[in-house]
């Protein structure tokens, strides 16, 4: 629940089906590989603690203890998941191996995903820490730590969490974008219905930056909150500015509310509607 709408707000903003009717900036794709490895460790992890992993893996799960040693097949995909609830942060691994996995998602993993909780994920001040040790995804090295903080209730009474991501992703040719992002995800209906996830609302501000090792560099920022509808599964309104370096600026307006899949660009004082 809490990932898929950061993963689905990243597939939206930065636009590669849009990219070439604009100019050859590498910021969509890189930005949207290192988006989406860090929130898929958060599904990833959530799924270890269930169980329920088929999306993201092909063979079989295998659950130890820490400290156990194990020699299994990796045909085609065995996933060693190590739960550790007697240390304090609680810690999950998921580990693929040293070799490529291919996964039911189309996708291939190789290493680990090392999660920390310091409580539950409900509960004011907890905080939740992903870290990608020699982890790959389509031979895209993902380095760096994610972070969600339960910050507690605003004035609305509404729970919201922090989430910073400091990383960075390297593809096999040994470019490298080193990413930085800073969000407020808040929880604007829903939290009281638990049990009914496709009607929770959540709103998305903050700010990214990224700078790519052969130059350039692009930031983003929120104009106006995203919001987010599980039940859409897509924004439906808010107001995003990303500036590549050295290039105009473009406004990305997701509309009024209204779950139609659609969204406007503005670059250089023209408005173009994708969907």
């Amino acid at each position: 629940m809490r990932n898929f709408i950061i993963t689905c707000l990243v597939c939206c903003i930065f636009f590669t089906s849009c990219r070439k009717r604009y100019d050859n900036d590498p910021s969509a794709l890189m930005n949207y590989r290192i988006e989406t490895a860090f929130d898929e460790m958060t599904n990833i992890s959530d799924q270890a603690v269930t169980g329920n992993m088929v999306y993201y893996k092909s063979g079989e799960v295998i659950y130890t203890k820490p400290g156990a040693s194990t020699n299994l097949p990796k045909a085609p995909c065995n996933v060693i998941i190590t739960l550790d609830t007697t240390a304090f942060p609680r810690t999950v691994t998921v580990d693929y191996g040293n070799t490529n996995c291919d996964c039911n998602d189309g996708k291939t993993r190789r290493g680990k995903i090392i999660t920390t909780y310091t409580g539950p994920y409900l509960a004011t001040g907890t905080v939740i820490t992903h870290t990608p040790e020699e982890y790959y995804v389509n031979n895209i090295h993902i380095q760096g730590t994610k972070t969600v903080q339960n910050m507690g209730l605003n004035t609305f009474s509404q729970p919201y969490y922090q989430v910073e991501i400091n990383g960075s992703a390297t593809d096999p040719s040994a470019d490298m974008l080193t990413y930085s992002s800073s969000r407020v995800r808040t929880w604007i209906t829903g939290f009281n219905t638990l049990m009914d996830r496709f009607d929770d609302e959540y709103d998305i501000t903050g700010t990214a930056t990224g700078t790519f090792s052969n130059g350039g560099g692009y930031t983003s920022q929120t104009v106006a909150p995203i919001r987010i509808k599980v039940g859409c599964g897509f924004p439906v309104s808010g107001e995003l500015q990303i500036t590549p370096l050295d290039r105009p600026m473009r406004t990305i307006n997701y509309g009024d509310g209204t779950c139609d899949y659609t969204f406007t660009v503005t670059v250089n004082g023209q408005t173009f509607t994708v969907n």
